[in-house]
């Protein structure tokens, strides 16, 4: 099943929390502000055919997560850890 986020900032997220201190114009500011626009469940929607079982995370923050694991040149277990502890 595939799990989408609400278009509406929450509580816990990260943009809502810390947006105001990402960098102006750096490429976290940029896609904390862009990533439903750019990585829209739409084009995730063929990789869950089935509606059943509990819902994946949102497919922008799989696609963002890994945009920077290969901007940073991070291994999977560095990106892994860096989405846990860094808001970014």
């Amino acid at each position: 099943m595939q799990g989408s986020s609400h278009p509406e900032h929450v509580v816990m997220d990260a943009e809502s929390v810390s947006g105001h201190l990402l960098p102006p114009g750096s490429v976290y500011a940029f896609l904390a502000e862009h990533r439903r626009e750019l990585f829209p469940d739409e084009l995730f929607a063929d990789l869950f055919p089935s509606h059943l079982g509990r819902p994946s995370e949102p497919a922008e923050v799989v696609a963002t997560v890994l945009l920077l694991q290969a901007l940073e040149g991070r291994t999977d277990l560095e990106a892994t850890e860096a989405l846990t502890f860094d808001l970014r």
